[in-house]
């Protein structure tokens, strides 16, 4: 079954215990929290202080996605914050085996994210140590952009690798992913949906994320 995860970066920041309320009454599996140091992306977003204030209000898992310049430094100055999964991009960990085992000290899973369109070939070595690979549809940092051209023919790609060398891992799509295109989405190979506007824009959400946990392959 596909998975709908909520990411908050499009909820309502005004109204986020609400909206998160909202979401987990809809159905979603779990929130996606995005970390933004306005470095590796042109934008400033949600930080450790502001999961260990999110974590009391709902059950279900919390995965962070570091979109940080070096998210060695937060992952080695920082005492282990609340999150099921962490994700880092891969290109900004040197050693990522390194990055891996810290992540795993800290009880959680490991994600590992790439930039639109990126190769997979550099990752798939590491595919045996990840709990999900999560590809981007969007150049990080805004959400509410539309989907990068080609993305559809690169899951396609990406899903065919997955299943040669690791056909449990779940591929993740995050950004531009919205009710009109999950279908092609999940048809090209994503297993898990990573919605932000597309989501809580939607005023029938719960309707929403029922119909997408239906899509097949």
């Amino acid at each position: 079954m596909v998975k709908v995860n909520a990411s908050l970066l499009g909820a309502d920041f005004a109204r986020m215990g609400e909206e998160i309320e909202r979401a987990e009454a809809a159905g979603v599996d779990s929130f996606h929290i995005d970390f933004m140091d306005g470095h590796y992306v042109p934008n400033l977003a949600l930080a450790p202080y502001h999961l260990e204030a999110l974590a009391p209000l709902s059950d279900l898992p919390l995965e962070v996605h570091l979109e940080l310049e070096n998210p060695d430094e937060l992952l080695n100055n920082f005492k282990p914050f609340p999150a099921d999964m962490i994700i880092v991009q891969w290109d900004t960990c040197p050693d990522l085996l390194s990055t891996i085992e810290r992540i795993r000290s800290w009880k959680a899973r490991v994600g590992i994210g790439l930039l639109p369109l990126a190769s997979v070939d550099p990752v798939i070595p590491f595919f045996d140590q990840l709990d999900m690979l999560l590809l981007l549809g969007v150049q990080p940092g805004f959400g509410g952009q539309g989907m990068v051209d080609g993305t559809l023919a690169w899951l396609e790609r990406v899903a065919q690798a997955r299943d040669v060398y690791a056909p449990n891992l779940p591929i993740g799509v995050d950004g531009g992913v919205k009710g009109s295109n999950a279908a092609d989405v999940v048809r090209a190979g994503a297993d898990i949906l990573i919605m932000g506007s597309g989501l809580f824009n939607v005023s029938e959400m719960g309707s929403l994320v029922q119909s997408l946990k239906l899509l097949k392959r």
